[in-house]
């Protein structure tokens, strides 16, 4: 399958960042990150395959798949070399980025998110809900994530831009990623071999990206710079944008600084 053309925005100047949004999500995820970074850096943020102003494709579309539409897009762009951040999904199309071109990227933000193979249990549930998405629409997956994404104290207007970030998902785009994410491979022996700048982040009241699902992500890293937030879920970006800000910002600084 050829690669998309995917929507995207592009701010900024100076060394290139990738922000890859997570699912059911679009690249306005990142809002909160886009003007604090492009002070510094050309922050190139995407809609995925299938996902906000992205066309989809109907089926299955697999994590490299759409990796693969996100290395096409830099190439069009004239990007030899970036940081790539991801968030949940996001996060495993970024280790797909890293593991098969570790020479083309600078750093490597992990952001909720899990290095683990599928489980036999997920699989069943992805591949169930892929089905319900495209006979009832979205609003089955809104309401079964809404109930877990979020931290205990995370305010009433993020949920609801959240949420209505997700109403506006295309149930067929989503569909095919819950696919593509049902034959998600084993990510750890990949990043194992990696020798890039690593930062990992995620909140201690996530439910899937738990505390011993980050802790087995930072395990297989050679020394990662981690950043575990109290209380938050599973959109760390959108629920402390300062902290987080403040130290993804300093970690791609000195990454970039590194280098030269």
């Amino acid at each position: 399958m050829s690669a998309a053309s995917l929507a995207f925005e592009d701010r900024g100047e100076g060394p290139a960042v990738v922000l890859v949004h997570g699912h059911p999500f679009d690249r306005s995820m990142w809002e909160p990150q886009q003007e604090p970074l492009g002070r510094r850096f050309r922050v190139i943020t995407p809609d995925l395959r299938g996902y906000g102003q992205s066309r989809a494709t109907i089926g299955t579309v697999t994590m490299r798949q759409l990796a693969g539409d996100v290395e096409a897009l830099l190439d069009d762009l004239d990007i030899d070399s970036a940081a790539v951040v991801g968030l949940s999904m996001g996060g495993l199309v970024a280790m797909e980025l890293a593991i098969a071109n570790p020479g083309r990227w600078w750093a490597l933000g992990l952001v909720a998110t899990t290095a683990e193979p599928v489980t036999n249990a997920e699989r069943r549930e992805r591949l169930a809900m892929a089905e319900t998405l495209e006979t009832d629409g979205l609003e089955p997956l809104v309401d079964s994530m809404s109930k877990r994404l979020f931290g205990p104290e995370c305010t009433e207007d993020v949920i609801d831009r959240v949420v209505q970030m997700m109403r506006r998902s295309n149930p067929h785009g989503a569909a095919a990623a819950l696919r593509g994410r049902a034959q998600r491979p084993d990510y750890r022996p990949g990043l194992a071999a990696l020798d890039i700048p690593t930062f990992v982040c995620a909140g201690t009241a996530d439910t899937w990206s738990t505390e011993a699902v980050t802790q087995a992500l930072i395990d297989c890293l050679g020394a990662p710079r981690s950043l575990l937030l109290p209380e938050l879920g599973h959109l760390p970006n959108l629920e402390s944008p300062d902290v987080f800000n403040r130290e993804l910002l300093r970690f791609l600084e000195e990454a970039d600084e590194a280098r030269c």
